[in-house]
Formats: structure tokens, C-alpha cells, sequence
């Protein structure tokens, strides 16, 4: 899954492809980090198999991770130019939330699996824009797109959107 998400990220930005409705290296980080926050979470969840209150929650969280293309897709983030990382970031929290609100139902607070994954959910999103848009963001993205078409393709503007058929 790892290898894959970032192998198909890195195909897209040497392509010139990102979506338009986020910078093109935005879109890198955003995806690696995601993924990797997707399989910190998973690691987690596993080593924790043993203890299954933390174990299904931190795994949950993961996975909810892995929702943001699904709601990139639903809602209309073209017309959310320039919050259509935060507006996707903001449905993929809608996952956390169930589960804090069906622990506070449960046992009247919230286990600390759920802090722990949604904090990571949360520190991530940040980190995207923090690191997309400093020189090392700039950097990564123009060590991957070195002599590829997405080298021609300004790392912190919005591409056109594609042409009308």
C-alpha cells in the first residue's frame, strides 16, 4: 500500500498531473505524508493487536486516512480553490469524530487510542502545508520532477483546469 501510493503520487507529479485544485506540491506531500500516516497509524494498531481497545482505534483512524481521495472526489473541490485540502481534510475528520462520539456515549469519555490517532491525523494535515510550501517542500518536489514534464510545472501555483470537451 506504502509502496504503491507512492509510486503512483511520484508518476502523477513527473506527469504533470496533479489535480488542479492543489499546488503540485502540495499533492506530494500531502500524499506522502498521508500514506505514511496511514501506515504509522496501521503499525501502531498492530502492535497494539493485544490490546484491542487501542489496537481498533488507532487502526480505525488509519483507515480514515485513507478516505481523503474518496471525499477529493465528492465534494466539489474544485469549487473549494484554495481550502480543498482543508474542506477534504475537514470530511476525513467526520470518521474520528463518530468514534469520539460513540465512546463518549459508551463510557462517558474518550479513550486515549482516539486522542492519539486523531492528533496524528491532525499534526499531519499541518505538517502538509508547513512542509509543501518551505524549500524543502520546493526541493522534494524538484528532486522528483528533475527531468520529467512535471518539471515544467511551478510547484506552488494551481495548474489550469483541464479543457472543456
Amino acid at each position: 500500500m506504502v509502496a504503491v501510493g507512492i509510486a503512483t503520487t511520484v508518476a502523477m507529479v513527473r506527469r504533470g498531473a496533479a489535480p488542479f485544485f492543489f499546488e503540485p506540491g502540495y499533492f506530494l506531500v500531502m500524499n506522502y505524508l498521508a500514506v505514511l500516516g496511514f501506515a504509522g497509524l496501521t503499525t501502531a494498531a498492530i502492535l497494539l493487536r493485544r490490546r484491542t481497545d487501542w489496537h481498533r482505534r488507532l487502526h480505525f483512524c488509519g483507515m480514515a486516512m485513507l478516505t481523503a481521495p474518496a471525499f477529493g472526489r465528492l465534494l466539489p473541490a474544485p469549487l473549494m480553490i484554495p481550502y480543498a485540502s482543508w474542506g477534504i481534510f475537514a470530511a476525513t475528520m467526520i470518521w474520528p469524530a463518530i468514534a469520539i462520539a460513540a465512546d463518549l456515549r459508551r463510557t462517558g469519555r474518550v479513550h486515549l487510542g482516539l486522542w492519539w490517532g486523531a492528533g496524528t491525523m491532525v499534526v499531519l494535515q499541518c505538517a502538509m502545508s508547513v512542509i509543501a510550501f518551505s524549500s524543502l517542500g520546493v526541493g522534494l518536489y524538484g528532486a522528483v520532477t528533475a527531468g520529467y514534464p512535471g518539471a515544467a510545472v511551478p510547484p506552488l501555483d494551481f495548474p489550469p483546469p483541464p479543457p472543456m470537451p
